[in-house]
């Protein structure tokens, strides 16, 4: 008896479309995946953190850590404030921080808190051209809105006090007038329109001999050519000063 012959197997050419629609679903379920890790639920992140680890600290939203190591050191700023919300040295820290970050100053500008005083150290560009004291329209912007957060906090402090700084160059104008003229400018700003008791106000121009950096580059230098604003509770000068008026008061009248 003849064998029949054996039937071809046939292949179904449309076999290949399984594997794919499984590989589309699992690129889509990993999709998923990441779209809902990006939604998290914070309130149930947070429960779950408790199940978790029972020691873990809860902290309200939005509270910056501010470490305690080291007890002279500024503080960050914690929370958004306006001009108008100004009352102290520790608002005033935080408005102008806040301002420097939201204007892109933050490489030209340092802000510093310490006890009973804020700092603002500014690059000399922000205000003024080379080997000018005219300050620049953008300059006056800045230190209008500076203006009125000092205005603010003026029946608080005692003192503010503005430093001219320059550097070492090639230049035919005095540093030491340079100086001077800079942060006598910065004053009368201040002192027209912001500032009430003018008395609080004085300005120092040291010229090229308070230098923060080496004066061998031009990258060192522009750290040296700086305004300085030092706003205290405190005038240590004045205060020593009277002290030393009401001391020669009575030998003058004895020589009298």
């Amino acid at each position: 008896m003849a064998r029949q012959p054996k039937k071809k197997k046939q292949i179904d050419k449309n076999a290949w479309l399984n594997t794919y629609a499984d590989m589309i679903t699992l690129v889509l379920v990993f999709f998923v995946l990441l779209y809902s890790m990006s939604t998290i639920d914070v309130k149930k992140y947070e429960m779950l953190v408790k199940i978790f680890n029972p020691t873990a600290i809860e902290k309200p939203a939005g509270e910056a850590t501010v470490s305690t190591q080291d007890p002279n050191a500024a503080t960050s700023p914690q929370q958004d404030i306006a001009v108008e919300d100004v009352v102290d040295l520790e608002d005033l820290y935080q408005y102008l921080s806040q301002y420097a970050k939201e204007n892109g100053l933050e490489e030209s500008v340092q802000i510093i808190k310490g006890k009973d005083k804020v700092f603002v150290k500014f690059a000399a560009s922000v205000f003024f051209e080379p080997d000018s004291a005219q300050i620049k329209p953008g300059g006056t912007v800045i230190l209008g809105d500076m203006g009125k957060a000092l205005a603010a906090v003026e029946p608080n402090v005692k003192s503010i006090r503005i430093d001219g700084h320059t550097a070492v160059a090639d230049s035919e104008v005095s540093d030491r007038d340079l100086s001077t003229d800079r942060a006598n400018e910065v004053l009368k700003y201040f002192d027209n329109g912001y500032i009430k008791d003018s008395a609080k106000l004085f300005s120092v121009g040291y010229g090229m001999y308070r230098s923060i950096a080496p004066n061998d580059t031009e990258e060192n230098r522009a750290k040296n050519r700086r305004v300085e604003i030092l706003i205290s509770k405190n005038d240590d000068i004045q205060d020593e000063l009277n002290k030393l008026y009401s001391d020669e008061k009575p030998q003058a009248e004895v020589q009298n």
